[in-house]
């Protein structure tokens, strides 16, 4: 919770994250995840900056089960969620 103008109120401060988006469309996730990551600054959220993580046309990658069916995407996620498990190691401070 961040309390304005109250020093070291913000349960945020100096975590680390990531960004990831998706969108049924080419562009729609690009422009969210972009304003995400402004807002992640004024939280002091440092956040990942490679790989960036965009996931265009997600309603095409899962088959009728709902399970992923795209194997480049499933190779993706794989390899951007190891970089973000290892970039967390690193800028963790708890």
């Amino acid at each position: 919770m961040l309390v304005r103008g109250l020093p070291g109120k913000n349960v945020w401060d100096g975590k680390p994250g990531a960004v990831f988006s998706s969108s049924p469309g080419n562009l729609s996730g690009f422009g969210a995840n972009h304003h995400l990551r402004q807002s992640l600054v004024f939280l002091n959220v440092p956040a990942m900056q490679q790989p960036e993580a965009y996931l265009p046309h997600i309603d095409k990658v899962w088959d009728e089960n709902g399970d992923l069916k795209d194997e480049e995407v499933r190779n993706f996620l794989q390899k951007a969620v190891g970089a973000y498990i290892e970039w967390f190691k690193k800028n963790s401070t708890s």
